[in-house]
């Protein structure tokens, strides 16, 4: 790895929740620095849209991926104990899973 390497990763919000509502968003950008700190990962950026959440760590993809795999797991049990949802998207297999729920 050289000295200069950055990678970035993102999570996807659930389709019934997003990063609009102020607190959650805040508590989500506080989760992703504070496991940074603690994990002695060095943060670069964090973006925070809508329906996304994406971060740029000064490391390998795998730190990036690594760090939103503990932001995933702690925000996610979090969010659905307050407001009884899930906040991030399990991956392309929900979808699919949505879709035949919907039929």
């Amino acid at each position: 790895m050289s000295h200069h390497e950055s990678a970035s990763a993102s999570l996807s919000t659930h389709r019934d929740a997003d990063l609009d509502d102020p607190r959650i968003r805040e508590t989500v950008i506080a989760a992703t620095r504070g496991i940074a700190e603690r994990t002695g990962v060095e943060l670069e950026d964090v973006e925070c849209e809508t329906n996304r959440l994406t971060i740029r760590v000064h490391g390998s993809t795998l730190m990036a991926i690594g760090l939103l795999a503990e932001l995933r797991r702690s925000t996610d049990h979090w969010h659905f104990e307050h407001c009884g949802r899930h906040l991030w998207m399990a991956g392309p297999d929900e979808d699919q899973r949505d879709e035949a729920d919907d039929q």
